[in-house]
């Protein structure tokens, strides 16, 4: 790796364990929806709570960025700027949907945050799932299990905008259950056999910041 950075080496190493962990985070909408469908009781993860989840992908993803950049810093910094808007839009994100802090917004505000936090992610994955699958930095499964949870969150985007608050109840399990499906998958790919397969010579020395 030509990053001597020990921050980036260590977000390398832990980044399987992100993933893993988010995949593990994900199930819990699943698990809050099936209790939902056995006790008929009002069972809902918060917002907050998935913008929580998204910040343990993405330092997930900054553990890929090192091998990316080797082979195409372009589209690496593409996604890691990607990610600190989409950062900085959560983090706010997060303290309008925490109930303690007394903050009231409207339900069409409400959408249009959720919206915009899963617009900025989808296109947050898609870029380093391109990143992946172009440069073969690493397995290439990793790159298509990125896509296919940039596939599940655009679902969500879009019965988010066509139903808004009247959602159909079974969208949200199956958009959960692709995201939650392809973090675990990337997690066990990235420790067991991330291979990287054949990919263009590097661009050059990438000197980290």
């Amino acid at each position: 790796m030509l990053y001597g950075n020990t921050i980036w080496v260590t977000l390398e190493q832990w980044s399987p364990i992100a993933f893993l962990a988010a995949g593990g985070l994900f199930t819990l909408p699943e698990v809050a929806s099936g209790l939902q469908a056995v006790t008929g009781a009002e069972i809902a993860v918060s917002p907050a709570a998935i913008f929580v989840f998204m910040l343990v992908v993405f330092i997930g993803l900054l553990g890929l960025y090192p091998r990316l950049a080797e082979h195409d810093s372009t589209l690496a910094k593409g996604g890691v700027g990607l990610l600190a808007l989409t950062t900085v839009t959560i983090l706010p994100a997060i303290g309008v949907f925490v109930p303690s802090t007394g903050l009231a917004v409207g339900e069409a505000t409400a959408l249009a945050i959720v919206v915009t936090v899963a617009v900025g992610s989808t296109l947050t994955v898609t870029t380093f799932g391109i990143a992946s699958l172009r440069t073969g930095a690493h397995s290439r499964h990793v790159g298509r299990f990125l896509l296919v949870m940039a596939a599940g969150v655009s679902f969500m985007i879009v019965a988010l905008l066509v139903y808004a608050h009247s959602t159909p109840v079974w969208m949200s399990p199956v958009a959960n259950g692709l995201v939650a499906t392809s973090l675990g998958s990337i997690g066990y790919v990235l420790r067991t056999a991330d291979v990287p397969t054949e990919a263009p010579d590097s661009t050059g020395d990438v000197t980290a910041s």
